[in-house]
């Protein structure tokens, strides 16, 4: 096998989602041995001081920072990955896109179809490779479903509706986080 290329990942959010892109990006070569890249944690932000730490020492990333922009001006960063609230989607993908950064965002892209728009735009627009995380897509039920359907012995299947039930904020004594204040993960996706 040739030499890998590193290639600099920058993180934005070291919260849940933050820790499954590192843990996925620290697994890449290993499941896909080929791969002509070497994923390099380079830096990750998060405004909590005790996640910046954690991306360091647990996670492996070279730096941490409060300020997204640091990520998204770094030199040896080639990609980022957006795993903030939602109402900071468009801000830091459009910075991103500003430094010409490519970038992983988890979904929604944006609170409203216009600022998914003007996202999707502005990253076609700089030549900026740009990608959506739908954790669930690779989900081994939503794999066997699409089996299921593609074989054909279940007829033509012209739609689909799934519906995922999760219980994560049913805990009352669970913390009020930014999913629950309607105007931060866009009126149209929110839990209330």
């Amino acid at each position: 096998m040739s030499e890998r290329r590193d290639l600099g990942i920058g993180l934005v959010s070291v919260g849940w989602m933050g820790k499954v892109h590192s843990r996925a990006y620290s697994e890449l070569n290993s499941t896909f041995p080929g791969l002509a890249v070497k994923p390099r944690l380079v830096i990750a932000a998060d405004p909590e001081p005790s996640r910046q730490q954690f991306a360091v020492e647990a996670l492996g990333y070279e730096q941490a920072t409060a300020d997204y922009l640091e990520v998204v001006s770094h030199p040896d960063v080639d990609v980022v990955s957006i795993c903030a609230p939602n109402f900071l989607h468009k801000e830091i993908a459009l910075a991103a896109i500003a430094h010409g950064k490519h970038f992983w965002l988890e979904k929604p892209a944006g609170r409203s179809a216009e600022e998914t728009l003007e996202i999707a735009h502005a990253a076609d627009a700089a030549g900026v490779v740009s990608s959506i995380g739908y954790n669930y897509r690779q989900a081994p039920a939503i794999e066997y479903a699409k089996k299921l359907i593609a074989e054909g012995g279940l007829g033509r299947i012209t739609n689909v509706r799934g519906i995922f039930f999760a219980d994560y904020s049913s805990e009352p004594n669970g913390a009020l986080s930014w999913r629950f204040k309607k105007a931060w993960p866009g009126a149209e996706f929110s839990a209330t």
